[in-house]
């Protein structure tokens, strides 16, 4: 009876943990299954001098969360920073008084989880595009590696873009990806952690708040004023392509991003690369456009063609860098040249293919990055 009892309180024996495909158990979701890894991983350390450290859910280690923020950004439990607003106040609070304050003609998220100095001057010509063609934009950098004042100069010459830390406990609270927020500790320490913690922040900020969400490597060409509920083919048409996430525009609690969030919690793994980000997206309209008569009306929205936000393909951008070695090369991009600033809203640099390149200064994509600039004698 003794024995029966205490395996009764044995955290092993738990529902939740338990083996989801033996008999008479209901099967478990990806995500069900993370959660589950990440507990057993836990109770295995209970022996370790370290557990209460790392312990996900304890309160000792919310506290080391807001110690690892305070240390991170030198300014205490701080969640965001703009001129003229409180700099103690949580992070939704800090959200809602920065759009309010602001009187913003749109809001616009960015999201940067590499190191700061990794944010060099072609990503800051994505955020001047933008600002080029709508100076009265309130941008927020979601971001847990940048300094709250790191836009101080853009601050200064009147611009209104912050830098927020992310409090995924509010960011993500009411959604199925909430869970997430739990398991943060041990999210973080997984290979493509950076990665994907990007892809959902976009798609939860959107979500709770609407806007425009933009890659850090996206140039604007022409007003985003008129884009709702948009998203991008990466080639071909939307019947035959896959989409990318590094523009989107959707309205405040749009049915398709909570297919996309549910999408992300029940399919979540953490081994691959673009499985939860553009991949995902592309699941999501393939499983809604197979049942269009039941769910496009509703859903609501507009695929753009591959022209408009990616006029050169990921395959085809590094040779975009290079300036034009002959008579037939220089025609070919100075006509292409021409029909991206007449015809697209947006030009993605690709960085994940293109990081290590410099653009040449009479390369198409040199002459883009050159065009649409505050800061232009700034270097590439």
């Amino acid at each position: 009876m003794l024995r029966s009892n205490l395996e009764s309180l044995n955290p092993r024996n738990h529902p939740l943990l338990q083996d989801p495909d033996s008999p008479g158990l209901t099967s478990l979701t990806r995500g069900d299954r993370m959660v589950q890894r990440m507990l057993l991983a836990e109770i295995e350390k209970h022996a370790s001098k370290n557990f209460e450290r790392r312990r996900l859910l304890s309160s000792e280690n919310k506290q080391d969360m807001a110690v690892t923020v305070k240390e991170k950004h030198g300014e205490g439990r701080r969640w965001g920073y703009f001129p003229g607003i409180d700099p103690h106040l949580g992070f939704s609070e800090f959200m809602e008084r920065f759009f309010e304050h602001g009187k913003c003609s749109m809001r616009v998220f960015m999201v940067w989880n590499s190191p700061e100095w990794a944010y060099g001057v072609r990503h800051q010509r994505g955020l001047e595009s933008l600002l080029k063609q709508h100076p009265e934009a309130c941008v927020v950098m979601l971001s847990e590696t940048l300094e709250l004042k790191f836009f101080k100069e853009f601050v200064k010459e009147g611009y209104k873009v912050a830098v927020a830390v992310p409090n995924l406990d509010e960011l993500l609270e009411s959604t199925p990806t909430h869970v997430f927020a739990s398991v943060w500790y041990e999210w973080r320490q997984t290979k493509y952690y950076p990665l994907h913690y990007s892809e959902l922040v976009r798609l939860a900020a959107l979500y709770k708040y609407g806007g425009i969400y933009l890659d850090s490597d996206v140039i604007i060409l022409k007003p985003l004023s008129s884009l709702r509920n948009s998203i991008g083919a990466a080639k071909q048409d939307y019947r035959n392509s896959n989409f990318s996430g590094a523009v989107l525009a959707f309205e405040k609690q749009s049915p398709f991003l909570a297919e996309c969030l549910k999408e992300f919690y029940s399919t979540y793994d953490d081994t691959l690369v673009q499985w939860n980000g553009a991949e995902l997206m592309t699941r999501v309209l393939s499983n809604l456009s197979s049942k269009a008569d039941e769910n496009m009306g509703h859903l609501d929205i507009k695929w753009e063609p591959s022209v408009t936000f990616y006029p050169i393909s990921s395959a085809d951008i590094t040779r975009y860098f290079s300036e034009p070695d002959n008579m037939v090369e220089r025609a070919h991009q100075d006509a292409l040249f021409s029909r991206i600033v007449n015809v697209s809203t947006t030009f993605h640099l690709w960085s994940g293919i293109t990081s290590a390149l410099v653009p040449e200064s009479n390369s198409l994509v040199g002459k883009i990055l050159n065009r649409y600039c505050l800061h232009c004698l700034d270097v590439l």
